[in-house]
């Protein structure tokens, strides 16, 4: 059996943000959307979800996880339109910096994937563990992105997908491998739709794909 050896430099390394923005020739009438991937992943991740949905005018946000939250957030704040009426797609923390937007940007509607908006438990304690690591410290039920969340209101259609298999032991409470369902229940202000998908499926399947154009195209209408 070969291990891979962790390139644990490469797991602390700060990169900022980059943003890029796709129009096509014949965009569908609608807001633009922005994507928003989850931690330490890229806009890689949405690969299938963009080819099951149209061709809308977008933009990729891609982030580093060892950045600050805030430090993060400023710089996409500063490549976005503020102006254009735009739908936000988040999966996990993308969700957070999602919501976040709504503060910043012309936000019209959104849907976030599995995004723990309680915040986490378990990275509350492993900053304790790992406190470099700068994820556990934005994530955790009393970081400060997360409670400056906690004090932004939706006033735009929103809905949370909520990924409800692939649970592991050392949580409490059901979950989906990544994020407790209490974490992505927690707010109410917002609909939440349970699917049956773990934390990374979520993002791979067809029915999830549908509900985004769904809720996309109920902005279209209102917008």
């Amino acid at each position: 059996m070969v291990w891979e050896m962790i390139d644990w430099m490469n797991l602390f390394r700060r990169k900022s943000p980059t943003i890029t923005e796709e129009i096509t020739e014949e965009t569908p009438h609608g807001p633009h959307v922005v994507w928003l991937h989850g931690a330490n992943q890229t806009s890689n991740s949405f690969n299938y979800l963009r080819k099951c949905l149209p061709d809308w005018e977008c933009t990729l946000v891609n982030y580093s996880s060892q950045n600050g939250f805030f430090e993060n957030l400023d710089i996409i704040v500063s490549e976005l339109d503020k102006e254009k009426p735009t739908f936000v797609i988040g999966h996990s923390m993308g969700g957070l910096y999602a919501l976040h937007l709504t503060n910043h940007i012309n936000v019209v509607g959104g849907v976030s994937i599995s995004t723990p908006f309680r915040g986490s438990s378990m990275a509350d304690w492993a900053k304790f563990v790992c406190p470099s690591y700068q994820l556990f410290r934005d994530v955790g039920k009393r970081s400060n992105p997360i409670q400056e969340a906690h004090k932004i209101e939706i006033n735009v259609p929103w809905t949370q997908i909520i990924s409800t298999t692939g649970g592991v032991p050392y949580y409490s409470g059901p979950n989906d491998g990544v994020c407790t369902i209490e974490e992505m229940e927690h707010r109410k202000d917002m609909e939440l739709i349970h699917v049956p998908y773990t934390h990374y499926e979520v993002i791979c399947a067809d029915d999830v794909a549908e509900i985004i154009h769904e809720k996309y195209k109920v902005i279209v209408e209102k917008v």
